[in-house]
């Protein structure tokens, strides 16, 4: 069972672009390293039965600093200097390889991946060590082909038999940046601050306010001849409020803030009216009523609605599960066919490096098998354009359009980066709502839902399961035929891709980012999304899963023990 946890004119209206080099790529010592070992290491590779036809390093040198605060006390605050080199190594021929999926062991292999020493003097010490994770990794891949090439013998005949790899264009990038910089001491505070808020508040069983930054740079060197240097810039502060109903259902309020500067961040009067609420509605949370199962017309506010994409349309247009026979297929088949409202568009564009000044955690310049980022048009007008792709081909689509991408230690597959959805008419998200009463009263339904926030959830892909899915909504409110509205809890929002997709009826011009991290086979990968609200002619409500034990019986130390 697979779970995800998780331009044109016509859709680009905040581009940023590409950026400009500024440093030499072949004056860059990690690469005159690595691409020294790989030249004399590839030529007695490829004499190998099987031969290692293709190797590439990815060598991630970058600082990480972390401040977590956690029921009004300092938990960790550190900084640390990591040097990480992964080694791509593919056994036999593009036809065949050890990255294929065995059909009778679903195992992903992982990459070979090590700490490496810092580069000092002539970088000896640094050789050696690409030295012995390139031997590793090469082992390590034959091993793997031989299990891919056994498994072949026996299998049944592949639907789509595509090649497993093809080769990426020969590339060269270099890019230098100002390193990232924060005040700790400043955010260490105002994260203190932040969480001084839960005290007294015996309801708050749980909290964590944290902020953390990676500064660096990624380096990759392959076997084609592709040389890059790429800054690594990411920062984030976030928080979460979390409590229990007397029935065992968790409620959780949370909010991040993406940021590259400190100037960026929230300012203590803001993080601390943001969190506030957050608390209040936390508060409403464990006194609303449960939502019973229903099918209402609903709105999916601009947030829900990127994450509610990316976890029903987003995995299922990955391009190498195409070719996977335990694949449910959902699109497969259906390029040129209408598989979504024909009000919107989707496109995924990892160049865009922010919208609305907010910093989009999907932008990457080339992605993990060193292939340039362009927008990719997967839906046009509700009609299915294509595939996200790495470098592992598939029938119609035969190389990579830059969505090859993977964790430290885990190999690429096709992923999402920046997903965008574009509505061809939008109305004001006040109209919105007046249009979901009007569907309310038409329908003659006693309410509907407006699903502020969500968490994510799961989709299941495999054959062998029903191609749904099901979300957990964080916020939802339930509004009746004359606009009261009510927090309820308890509803998890169910349904299957292409019937659910058809019921979007209405857009607004309210257009907001998710920046999250997804998880799947290739580990986290940072993605960010961006949608309007949208009306749904109906959604169906289902209970929410309860915890098997109660609330604690002591209250936290934090109201005092009373």
């Amino acid at each position: 069972m697979k779970k995800y946890l998780c331009l044109l004119p016509f859709i680009v209206t905040s581009f940023v672009a590409y950026a400009q080099q500024n440093c030499d790529i072949e004056s860059q010592q990690p690469v005159q390293l690595l691409s020294a070992e790989l030249k004399r290491s590839i030529k007695a590779l490829k004499r190998q039965k099987p031969p290692i036809y293709y190797v590439a390093y990815t060598y991630n040198e970058y600082e990480r600093g972390e401040i977590d605060v956690q029921d009004q006390g300092v938990s960790y605050r550190g900084i640390h200097n990591n040097r990480i080199l992964q080694v791509q190594a593919r056994a036999g021929s593009t036809r065949m390889d050890n990255t294929r999926t065995l059909k009778k062991d679903r195992t992903y292999y992982a990459l070979r991946a090590g700490e490496m020493p810092e580069i000092e003097g002539d970088g000896k010490a640094f050789i050696m060590a690409v030295w012995r994770q390139t031997q590793l990794a090469a082992e390590e891949a034959q091993q793997d082909f031989n299990r891919v090439r056994a498994d072949a013998q026996t299998a049944s005949d592949r639907t789509d038999d595509s090649p497993d790899f093809v080769f990426p264009p020969k590339e060269t990038f270099c890019l230098e940046e100002p390193a990232l910089t924060f005040d700790l001491d400043a955010l260490e505070k105002l994260l203190l601050a932040a969480s001084s808020l839960t005290h007294d508040k015996a309801f708050v069983l749980d909290s964590s306010f944290s902020f953390s930054y990676v500064t660096g740079y990624q380096y990759f060197v392959d076997s084609v001849g592709t040389r890059l240097k790429m800054p690594q810039r990411l920062a984030r502060l976030m928080y979460s409020v979390e409590g229990k109903t007397a029935d065992g259902s968790k409620l959780v309020r949370s909010q991040t803030y993406d940021v590259l500067e400190q100037a960026q961040l929230p300012d203590e009067t803001q993080l601390l009216a943001d969190v506030t609420q957050s608390i209040a509605e936390l508060q409403a949370l464990t006194q609303a009523p449960e939502a019973e199962p229903v099918t209402v017309p609903a709105i999916l506010k601009n947030k829900a609605m990127a994450v509610f994409v990316h976890e029903v349309l987003g995995h299922r247009v990955e391009g190498h599960r195409q070719k996977e026979d335990s694949f449910g297929k959902t699109f497969t088949d259906k390029v040129g066919q209408q598989v979504v409202s024909p009000l919107l568009s989707i496109v995924d564009d990892a160049t865009l490096a922010s919208f609305n000044q907010i910093p989009l955690r999907g932008f990457y310049y080339y992605d993990d098998e060193g292939v340039k980022a362009r927008p990719v048009i997967l839906v046009k007008d509700g009609i299915l354009q294509g595939f996200l792709m790495s470098s592992s081909p598939i029938k119609g689509f035969s190389k990579s359009n830059g969505h090859g991408r993977g964790d430290e230690g885990k190999r690429p597959v096709a992923r999402m980066g920046n997903t965008r959805v574009i509505a061809s008419e939008t109305v004001p998200y006040e109209q919105l709502e007046q249009q979901l009463l009007t569907e309310i009263k038409r329908q003659n339904k006693p309410y509907g839902f407006i699903i502020e926030d969500l968490s994510g959830g799961f989709t299941l892909t495999e054959t062998n399961y029903p191609q749904t899915f099901k979300l957990t909504p964080t916020l939802v409110y339930r509004i009746y035929p004359d606009g009261q509205k009510e927090v309820v809890r308890g509803a998890d929002m169910v349904g299957t891709p292409l019937v659910s997709f058809n019921e979007i009826m209405a857009a607004a011009d309210d257009y907001d980012v998710f920046n999250g991290s997804c998880g799947a086979e290739s580990g986290w990968v940072p993605v960010s999304g961006i949608a309007p609200s949208v009306l749904l002619r109906k959604l169906e409500i289902e209970k929410t899963g309860k915890a098997e034990s109660k609330p604690p019986v002591l209250p936290p130390p934090s109201t005092g023990g009373k």
